[in-house]
Formats: structure tokens, C-alpha cells, sequence
């Protein structure tokens, strides 16, 4: 820290003056007139897209169009934020090593390859200079021993504050012989180990605006959604813990101050809404009412902060438009590497450099878009094996198909990107219960499997399931089940919980009819991969077991809707729900195959009253469908084509409506399924946006299902 010479004679003046007299002097409330202006940058939920390719379509297509995202766009714009000012830092918030094929790919090498070599994400980020990164959910997909050996090749701090190691000898939450769960109180806080560092303090020379250089401390704290214990369970049960947000922030932040940290910058991988729970996992509103915090730069739902849309203007306290959340700067940018989020902190003392405060007031949060046409050729060498690697292992092939497998209207009409993962998991199911899994399982036991269209435009409009060429990769699957980490689970369950589960989905993802002016069919808050589908294979004449009808024009059951919390009303839009032509009865005995996030949604309508009678973590629900696949080839002696019929197991009615519309992908195999006939669909190509995200098309659906259900496979 610079101790001029400017400031020994301030402090010898100051002291004459306490000498002299006891009256109020302006020195004891001297503010000096420097400033240090400060840019925080932030990147989140890069999932290992470092190169700007899309890896499920054609290397031709890549030639011809770059993809809107990758760390290797992002670090030009990174490198031109930090060229417009003298003081800078960077951070990433989480969600790094998974979910793209180069995260796949990299995961399939196992742990002792990433011993030896350091994963790719941690090539480019070093290169660029990040200061200090977050531990995301996704991050424990891999467990934990290759998620250590992946850390160790990154050349900056992580920190994630409410992870912590199991100790045995702290106070369960109960007396249960299995229970590994611990109460959380402040004992815990002072006893209990971290898994890994909570926060740092860094040491960062900055200038001054009188020129000189000055070191502030900045504290830098993360936070990991406490779901992981539910969405990892199998490999972070009884190994890890978790805390609550903002309990463990207020815990810490004043230690960091006590330790001299001059401002304190929280990167929650968590998202942004209006909630008041514990263990909360989008707690950023909770952490902008945690004092000293001074920025908060977040994640994890995908979505930009600050924004125009509105989708925050419900939230006392948050001015989307500025970028602030209690008057605390903050930012979200995106995913993938498309935005780069920047806050601009303006930092003023009142000792001469030796503490420095933020001023709110000056402080300013914005997103920083990419360059066009241009990314980063040394990031993009620093990863080209794993780039070459990852190619290869995704364009091997599996079998041959017929039709086109999409997710661009599956709220609509059901389709094949569904039904797939729903064939694979009721065919694993089945399975066991030939194994006599289920051996207490009543005669007339119906059994069952439910997903969800897992990419449904949540990351843009070409960010659909689009297997068009007539031809199973390891890419297509990738495609059809994004999330590798999910494992399957079995609920048992009555007809009623089934019918709650469907009314749920219902209330939730449709806009009551007639709609208002403009208004859309589709909640577009509701994500895609959350709208469940159930399944129930096919009868001897190749028709669908299991068929319901929903009438959108009848009331929602769930109304007042606000994460788990809801209002229950008698209102009923499920009209029908069969099996085998018989229809489901409320007391009816029913085991439904699905993933371990979905059953662990034991506040949702359906799942609250289900028993958990297996899991399984010696495989994920991905490997599912590539174990379906090989087995379904397996009887095919060698015949690489696979058969698909469409089971067509819902339907939508609304006798009073000709027709309502949606916005869903702006893609060229979305138009061409359209005009080939595919049931009740049109488009003028209009273009529209989705959950205020431009560049989608609007489409209309007119409730007919006389057409085709599948696009056939586009001619090669």
C-alpha cells in the first residue's frame, strides 16, 4: 500500500487539531477526492463451449455460419473490456466442465486423463487471465474425485462457500441409522470443514485517478445451488453438505471484512426470483440484502441481467433496466459465452488509499455483446486435439432412421424426441421388473415412464433437438438428452398422483383460453425440459397404450403459481387418461420410470405424494437410450434401421378455438416439418420472441390431429 509523504503530514495535522480542541472538525469527516474506477467482468455457464462450433450439425454448416457463443468469441470481447480501463478483474461463476460434447467427450476420457492433462476450459481460462471462479451445480456431475483432479489444472482460486465435508460428529437431523444429513446452525458454521475455500481475499494493485497506485482488497465469495443434493444425490450423498445462501453469506461476509477485505463481489451461481426459502436454489435477491456485499455477479438459469424484457418487474427491489438489485450492481450474462457481463465500480476513501468503500451510486452494470465474425485463434489452438477428439466421438454412428426427431412443438403434438428417452427408460424399467424388482407389485400394476423435451429454445432459436438426416450419432443422443448427469429413478404412485403430475404440467405451461390481444399460447416462464410427458409403450397392433386428453379451455387445477407454491382449486382440464382403452383410476397402482432431478421434486403436485422405491447411479439416464438403441439392434440381427411409430399419446382440444399461437424455432427444418403436413401446424415465418429473447418464429397451432405426427428424415 503507497504511504506518501502527503499523507504523514495529514496524519501529524489531524493530530495537532485533536490536541487543540474538542469540537467537530471537517478532518474527522474528510472525504479526499480520489477515486479508483474498478471493471468486474464475468462469464457463466460456459459449459464447456470454448470453440464456437455446433457440434450436432455438419462441419459445413460450422464454415458458413459461426454459432453465437464460445470462449473464444468471448475472450475478444473480454480483451477489448480490458483495454478501455487501467483496473480490471475477471470471473467465472460455474457450470463449466459439463454440457456441451466437448464436456462428453472429455468425461469419457474418465479421471485419469484429466490427472494428467489439464482440461480444456482450464487451457483457455488461464490464458485469459481469470482472477478467481465459482463452483456451479453442474460441476458435480462427474463426482467428485474428477471434479478435484479437473480443479487442479486452473491457475486461479475457486471458492464455494456453502459446500462442505462430512463430519459425523456434528448433529444429525435425525437418529436414522443411513442419515448422513446434519442441522445447520451456527455451531455448524464454526465446526464444520469446507470442501473447498469459502472466499478469498486478493491483493490487486489499482490506479488511482491522481495517478498513483493504490492495493485494495477484494474479497471475492461464491455459492453453489444446495440442490446439488438432490440433483447428485448418488455421488454426493454422505460425502458432501450444504448450507443455505444468504445464512452462510451472513456468516462470512463480516469475516471478510474483519479481515480488512475493502469490497466484497459475490458470484452465487444461483438464480434471480422473488422467494423467501430456505436453502433457496435462486437466492441472489437474498444475497443483495447481505451487508458489504458490493456486486453480485450471478447465474445459473441462463438468462441476461441487466435487461429490457420485464420478466424481473414483479420483484420489489430489482430495476432490471440499470442492472441493480437493492441498489447493488449486478449482472448475469447469459450462457455460453454470448454476452460477457460488466460492472463498473467506482471506489472512493476516506483515509487517503489506506481503505477504499464502492459508491452505489456511480456504479454501473452492463452486458457486453460478442464481436462479429470473430473469435480468438489462440483459444481456439489451445483445445484443438479435444475439439478433433470431440468430432470424432460424437459422428459415430449408432443405427439409421427414417424420420426427422425434433423438440420444435412438443407442447402441442407429441413427438419422437420425448418419446425416445421415454421408450429407453420404460425399457429399462421393464427390465427390472423381470429381474423381480418390483416383486410386491399388485397384479394389475401399470407401468409407466415420463420426460421432457430437454432442449426446447432455452438457449436461443436454433436450440432444438434436430435430428434430421436419418442417422443416430452419439451427437444425437447428446441431442435428445442433454443433461449427462441425471440418473433414473422410480416413484410408485396412484392414479391420482398421475393425473395431479398432468395437471400440473397443464396449469404451468398453457395460457388460458380465449386468450387476450397478442397474447401466446405457451407460458414461456415454464421451461421446455420441466413439461413431463408420459409414456407407456405400445399393444400388440403397434398402437399407444397410454393416451390422455387435455381440454386448454377449462380452468387450470393450479393456479397462483410461484415456484412450488401454488393455490389447489376443483378445476380440472385432464378430460381423459387410459391404459390399454380402460380408463386410470384414482386408487390405481402405478411405478413410473423417471430422472433423480424430477423425483426429487417432492413439492411438485405429483411427486409430493410418490414413494421413491429405486435409484440407480451405476448408470445415467443418456446411457439409457444408448443401452435401448443396442438392444433394439440386437433383435434386429443386424439390420442397422430402427423403427419409430409416434405412440400419439396426448391430445389437445378446445372446442371453442380455431386456432392459437407460440413461438418456437427459427430453423429451416422447423419450416420444412411444418409444410410436409405434420398435424395442426403452421408459420408465416413472422419472427417473434421467446421469454424476451429475439430471433424465434411464430407459429399456429389449430388443434387438428388428423395429420402426420413424425417429419420424415430430409433426404440426403
Amino acid at each position: 500500500m503507497k504511504l506518501s509523504t502527503k499523507k504523514l503530514l495529514l496524519v501529524s495535522s489531524i493530530a495537532a487539531a485533536l490536541v487543540g480542541c474538542n469540537s467537530s472538525d471537517d478532518d474527522n469527516n474528510h472525504v479526499s477526492d480520489q477515486t479508483i474506477s474498478v471493471r468486474l467482468m464475468e462469464t457463466t455457464d460456459i459449459h464447456t463451449n470454448v470453440m464456437p462450433y455446433n457440434y450436432f450439425v455438419s462441419q459445413e454448416v460450422n464454415e458458413t455460419q459461426l454459432p453465437e457463443w464460445g470462449l473464444a468469441r468471448t475472450s475478444l470481447v473480454i480483451e477489448a473490456a480490458r483495454n478501455e480501463v487501467e483496473n480490471s478483474m475477471l470471473f467465472d461463476n460455474g457450470d463449466l466442465i459439463q454440457g456441451s460434447p466437448m464436456g462428453d467427450y472429455m468425461a469419457s476420457l474418465g479421471t485419469e486423463h484429466v490427472k494428467e492433462n489439464t482440461h480444456p476450459v482450464y487451457k483457455a481460462m488461464n490464458e485469459l487471465q481469470y482472477d478467481a471462479a465459482n463452483l456451479g451445480n453442474h460441476e458435480f456431475n462427474y463426482g467428485l474425485d474428477y471434479l478435484d483432479e479437473s480443479l487442479k489444472g486452473s491457475e486461479f482460486p475457486y471458492v464455494s462457500a456453502n459446500v462442505w465435508k462430512v463430519d459425523n460428529s456434528l448433529e444429525k437431523v435425525s437418529d436414522a441409522a443411513d442419515e448422513c444429513e446434519v442441522r445447520i446452525t451456527e455451531e455448524f458454521y464454526e465446526t464444520a470443514e469446507h470442501k473447498y475455500n469459502p472466499y478469498v481475499i486478493l491483493d490487486r494493485e489499482f490506479k488511482s485517478s491522481n495517478g498513483e497506485s493504490y492495493i485494495v482488497k477484494v474479497g471475492v465469495i461464491g455459492f453453489t445451488p444446495p440442490n446439488i443434493m438432490g440433483w447428485d444425490a448418488s455421488l454426493l450423498k454422505c460425502n458432501v453438505m450444504v448450507s443455505d445462501i444468504k445464512k452462510t453469506a451472513e456468516h462470512y461476509v463480516p469475516k471478510m471484512k474483519a479481515e480488512g477485505a475493502d469490497i466484497i463481489v459475490a458470484i452465487p451461481h444461483s438464480g434471480l426470483n422473488d422467494n423467501n426459502d430456505e436453502f433457496a436454489e435462486n437466492a441472489t435477491l437474498h444475497l443483495a440484502y447481505v451487508d458489504d456485499i458490493d456486486a453480485i455477479m450471478f447465474g445459473h438459469d441462463h438468462r441476461e441481467f441487466p435487461n429490457t424484457t420485464g420478466e424481473y418487474g414483479e420483484i420489489e427491489g430489482v430495476d432490471a433496466e440499470l442492472g441493480l438489485i437493492n441498489g447493488i450492481p449486478a449482472v448475469m450474462p447469459g450462457f455460453w459465452g454470448a454476452k460477457l457481463g460488466v460492472i463498473d465500480l467506482t471506489l472512493t476513501t476516506k483515509d487517503d488509499g489506506e481503505t477504499w468503500d464502492v459508491d452505489h451510486s456511480k456504479s454501473t452494470s452492463t452486458l457486453r455483446s460478442l464481436i462479429p465474425n470473430s473469435s480468438n485463434r489462440i483459444i481456439e489452438d489451445l483445445v484443438a486435439d479435444e475439439h478433433q477428439g470431440t468430432i470424432d466421438y460424437m459422428s459415430a454412428s449408432i443405427a439409421d432412421i427414417d424420420v426427422n426427431m425434433n423438440s420444435f412443438f412438443p407442447q402441442v403434438v407429441p413427438d419422437l424426441s420425448i418419446q425416445v428417452v421415454n421408450e429407453a427408460q420404460l425399457h429399462q424399467l421393464m427390465k427390472w421388473k423381470a429381474e423381480g424388482v418390483f416383486a410386491d407389485a399388485a397384479d394389475d400394476a401399470i407401468f409407466l415412464s415420463v420426460s421432457a423435451p430437454f432442449k426446447s429454445g432455452r438457449n436461443g432459436p436454433q436450440d432444438y433437438t434436430n435430428i434430421q438426416e436419418g442417422e443416430l450419432t452419439n451427437a444425437s443422443v447428446a441431442d435428445i438428452y442433454v443433461f449427462d448427469n441425471n440418473t433414473p429413478a422410480v416413484l410408485k404412485m396412484t392414479g391420482s398422483d398421475m393425473k395431479n403430475w398432468i395437471e400440473w404440467v397443464n396449469s404451468n405451461a398453457y395460457n388460458s383460453l380465449p386468450l387476450a390481444a397478442g397474447e401466446r399460447f405457451l407460458n414461456e416462464s415454464f421451461p421446455g425440459y420441466n413439461f413431463d410427458v408420459f409414456f407407456g409403450g405400445f399393444n400388440q397392433a403397434g398402437e399407444g397404450l397410454l393416451k390422455y386428453t387435455i381440454n386448454v379451455e377449462q380452468e387450470s387445477k393450479y393456479i397462483d403459481i410461484n415456484g412450488f407454491e401454488y393455490t389447489e382449486t376443483d378445476n380440472k382440464q385432464l378430460t381423459s387418461l387410459t391404459y390399454n382403452g380402460v380408463e386410470i383410476a384414482d386408487d390405481a397402482e402405478i411405478y413410473v420410470i423417471t430422472n433423480n432431478y424430477r423425483a426429487s421434486n417432492v413439492k411438485m403436485p405429483g411427486v409430493d405424494k410418490a414413494v421413491l422405491v429405486k435409484e440407480e447411479a451405476a448408470f445415467n439416464n443418456r446411457e439409457l437410450v444408448q443401452y435401448y438403441l443396442q438392444d433394439s439392434l440386437a433383435e434386429n440381427e443386424g439390420d442397422t434401421a430402427l423403427a419409430f411409430p409416434n405412440a400419439e399419446v396426448f391430445q389437445l382440444v378446445a372446442p371453442n378455438t380455431d386456432s392459437v399461437w407460440f413461438a418456437s424455432a427459427t430453423l429451416d427444418e422447423a419450416f420444412r416439418c411444418v409444410d410436409n403436413g405434420i398435424t395442426g401446424l403452421s408459420t408465416e415465418k413472422a419472427e417473434e420472441t421467446k421469454a424476451g429473447t429475439e430471433g424465434f418464429t411464430k407459429f399456429h397451432f389449430n388443434f387438428d390431429y388428423s395429420g402426420e405426427f413424425n417429419c420424415a428424415a430430409k433426404a440426403k
